[in-house]
């Protein structure tokens, strides 16, 4: 599936992105059935979609919010002003499905977006794609549960700097 840049920024400026919406108590009541089925429908009718799942509680307090979106670049939807810069209205582009997270843990900025297939791919395999979006997911609530994306980063130590001797 490929879409005219200017197409698709008509559709994202003018809010005809085709949205849905689900709110959970908690993470293990997560099924991603109703998700594949609204991604594949929009997918199947060729438009830009967001499926969009909140979690209410995961770490006490920080809500989470996944998301998988059809775009042509990995940035939100919801950037606009971003996308308008980023995006050649006489270029044709491959739309992609994306993977989102949002939760402060799971980068400094609060946000991690990954590319889990073409949409193409997409159609042609839709089982590996989207085991490969339950995996990712997962794992991100793994790291934020093991204390986010801090505690990948190995702690410096403030040892003086030797000079050469000559």
């Amino acid at each position: 599936m490929e879409i005219l840049g200017s197409e698709f920024l008509e559709i994202v400026k003018n809010e005809q992105v085709l949205e849905a919406k689900t709110t959970l108590a908690n993470f293990n009541e997560l099924n991603f059935t109703a998700a594949f089925a609204i991604l594949d429908q929009n997918i199947t009718k060729q438009t830009v979609t967001r499926v969009q799942i909140d979690v209410s509680e995961l770490v006490e307090g920080e809500p989470l919010i996944l998301s998988l979106e059809t775009s042509v670049i990995n940035l939100p939807l919801r950037y606009t002003n971003a996308l308008t810069k980023l995006v050649d209205e006489e270029t044709m582009y491959p739309v992609n499905v994306y993977m989102i997270v949002e939760h402060p843990m799971v980068s400094q900025s609060s946000l991690f977006i990954q590319k889990a297939a073409s949409v193409a791919a997409y159609l042609d395999d839709p089982t590996s794609v989207q085991e490969r979006v339950k995996t990712f997911f997962a794992d991100q609530v793994a790291l934020i549960k093991a204390g986010g994306w801090e505690s990948l980063v190995e702690p410096t130590t403030d040892e003086p700097v030797q000079e050469p001797t000559e």
